[in-house]
């Protein structure tokens, strides 16, 4: 399995700054921070840089807010757009596609080009398939985003990753949730750490498993099979594995 190094100078390069500015304050135009720093960008990147270059930057304060999504209370986790935004973004800009590249073909939610259309049209393309689809395995994980183990978390992202300070970085933003689990609902980071969590679960899924018809859009997850028995068997292995690798369980309805 490779694992990916020299990957941090390559965060606070100037022109990774500037990209990493740019895609951060699309449709945050009216933001106070993004005015400040459009202003001045160079001396602000510049900081930024030193912060990076230096190791001294710290996770601001996060603003929390509760939203209600679809009858759903959840917690909102909000960070400064200067300097957090940029400098997650920066981060992504460089490490995105190692995480594309663990994620399965029916990985969906919070990746370009995989969102609910992509997931809809796998069920789709699977129900041509009427025999091998007559029954559905349907499940979300229990409280996903505030359960994330951070020791687990940090295990496989070093199955990835063999950059010290990149893994430095990422602990201490991992770290900047109180308690030792849970990954803020509303970062940008943090989507791609969540799909991350449940990256090998998804290969044993489809590898170890051998199931044909999956798809998984965050922590719900469909799977489509021709035998009953079988699914109920393989909610038992889900269950147990879930427990045993993430520490996480399945709702129990």
């Amino acid at each position: 399995m490779k694992r990916y190094g020299n990957i941090y100078d390559k965060i606070y390069d100037m022109e990774n700054l500037k990209l990493a500015h740019k895609n951060a304050r699309k449709d945050k135009l009216y933001y106070k921070e993004v005015k400040m720093v459009d202003a001045d960008e160079e001396y602000y990147l510049s900081q930024i840089q030193e912060m990076l270059k230096n190791e001294t930057y710290e996770v601001s304060d996060y603003v929390i807010s509760i939203i209600n999504d679809k009858g759903k209370e959840r917690e909102l986790c909000k960070l400064p757009y200067y300097p957090d935004r940029i400098i997650q973004w920066a981060i992504m800009l460089q490490i995105e596609f190692v995480f594309i590249e663990v994620f399965t073909d029916f990985t969906c939610a919070s990746i370009k080009g995989r969102g609910i259309h992509k997931a809809s049209g796998l069920i789709s393309k699977y129900m041509n398939d009427v025999y091998g689809t007559q029954y559905c395995l349907k499940i979300d994980v229990s409280k996903f985003y505030p359960n994330i183990d951070h020791d687990i978390l940090k295990f496989l992202l070093r199955k990835k990753f063999k950059d010290k300070k990149l893994l430095e970085l990422l602990d201490k933003i991992i770290d900047s949730t109180p308690g030792n689990k849970g990954v803020p609902i509303g970062s940008y980071l943090s989507q791609f750490l969540a799909n991350f969590y449940l990256a090998y679960f998804d290969h044993w899924l489809k590898e170890k498993m051998k199931v044909k018809y999956v798809v998984r859009y965050m922590d719900d997850i469909v799977i489509l099979h021709h035998s009953k028995k079988f699914l109920h068997s393989l909610k038992r292995e889900i269950d147990r594995y879930l427990w045993k690798e993430l520490r996480l369980k399945v709702k129990d309805n």
